[in-house]
């Protein structure tokens, strides 16, 4: 395939037209360009693998692309759900597909080492999967600690100088607890808001009323997640992304927990999928606030000299 940027521009816009999820069209566009770079420096085909990896289309998508480049035979999707595995293992002949659990290290030890390593949308599972029934929401520093964990993990399956592109939710910066002000912009919309406080599972949503019904107060950590997961209500998917917080680490806590895995972060960018949407739904009054940046995209490089740690440091 021609190599130049203007043919691969035109590719993947027609390409990744039908896939609506930017979490994955971000993550396979940022993927392609580092499989072309690392092919370019590489004199054997390049192994891939994606944990929690779901139906294969972002793994898949670029070993279709790149086949020239890449060992579909010697790549890896890894997920705990049987029935998505078997969809990529059909829409993905040749890609070897392991169902378990992508924390187990055990399973992570018996796949081998790979030059690119994909995370996207699967550690603020990790981070969801901590709900503590005592709690009665998800245990904070626990889940946090899961999830570096299983980026030491990721880490751990990297090829000396191997590359890791990572896709999910941001926190936004300060503290998650400040409270702003909103104001619905219809009773519509402040019934959804309703909705999602009684569904969403992962951490109680709480609020208070001020100016009317159309006007709340609520925490930064409770707003962000508002608008990151009510876009799901009355879909299919919202059956389990009520289920899960999208956000986990700030910006800070991921630069840090990505240097003590010995990951040297090349690119760091912030992206958001809601913004016009929500600019027509919900006003902020609290000066001084905006809608936040609540994705997260990573391009991190293992430093040789620095193997990963599986402990997290005080």
């Amino acid at each position: 395939m021609p190599e130049n940027d203007d043919f691969w521009d035109f590719y993947w816009e027609t390409r990744l037209l039908p896939m609506e999820n930017l979490g994955k069209r971000a993550a396979i566009l940022a993927a392609s360009g580092l499989i072309r770079l690392l092919a370019q420096q590489s004199d054997h085909p390049l192994r891939l693998l994606e944990l929690g990896c779901g139906e294969g289309q972002v793994i898949g998508t670029l070993l279709d692309a790149h086949f020239q480049l890449c060992a579909i035979q010697t790549s890896v999707g890894v997920d705990y759900n049987a029935q998505s595995l078997a969809r990529c293992q059909r829409d993905y002949p040749g890609l070897r597909c392991v169902e378990g659990d992508f924390t187990d290290s055990d399973l992570l030890a018996g796949l081998g080492k790979f030059e690119l390593v994909l995370l996207v949308n699967a550690l603020h599972e990790v981070f969801s999967d901590s709900f503590s029934p005592e709690l009665g929401e998800i245990d904070v520093p626990a889940a946090k600690h899961r999830v570096e964990q299983a980026l030491a993990g990721a880490a751990g399956c990297l090829e000396p100088g191997g590359w890791l592109v990572l896709f999910d939710g941001l926190e936004p910066p300060g503290d998650p607890h400040q409270i702003l002000r909103i104001r619905f912009r219809d009773y519509q919309v402040r019934q959804e808001f309703e909705n999602f406080v009684e569904q969403y599972h992962p951490l109680r949503i709480t609020y208070r009323e001020v100016e009317g019904s159309l006007c709340v107060e609520l925490s930064q950590r409770d707003f962000t997640r508002y608008i990151t997961k009510s876009i799901f209500l009355g879909k299919q998917l919202w059956e389990t992304e009520r289920l899960q917080s999208y956000q986990y680490f700030t910006e800070e806590e991921y630069r840090a927990a990505f240097a003590r895995q010995g990951l040297e972060i090349f690119e760091f960018h912030t992206l958001t999928m809601n913004d016009e949407k929500w600019r027509y739904r919900v006003e902020i009054d609290t000066s001084g606030f905006k809608f936040p940046d609540e994705h997260v995209l990573i391009l991190a490089r293992q430093v040789a000299s620095h193997p990963p740690s599986t402990r997290l440091h005080g």
